[in-house]
């Protein structure tokens, strides 16, 4: 079972008249992916941990290092390539 252990945070974009979003927590804890499972199925504990205001159906996970947006119906190991340079940098 490989998993991937990597900071997670939100951003609180539920207004849309705030023109300033900030990454939160401002201090973002450890999250454990199973590299194996799609993401949509991890989606609920990250939601869960970072108590984020968002409904679980209305989240993305989007990549700090690149931008990228992940696809949530795939797994993380077949998403390899957008991984790439992502545990270097943090």
């Amino acid at each position: 079972m490989a998993t991937f252990v990597c900071r997670v945070q939100f951003l609180d974009d539920t207004d849309p008249f705030n023109s300033t979003n900030f990454p939160e927590p401002t201090r973002p804890p450890l999250y454990t992916f199973r590299e194996d499972i799609p993401l949509i199925n991890q989606i609920a504990g990250v939601h869960r941990l970072l108590k984020a205001p968002h409904r679980p159906d209305d989240c993305a996970l989007q990549l700090s290092h690149n931008g990228s947006y992940l696809d949530l119906e795939s797994t993380l190991a077949e998403q390899g390539d957008e991984l790439e340079g992502f545990q270097e940098e943090g």
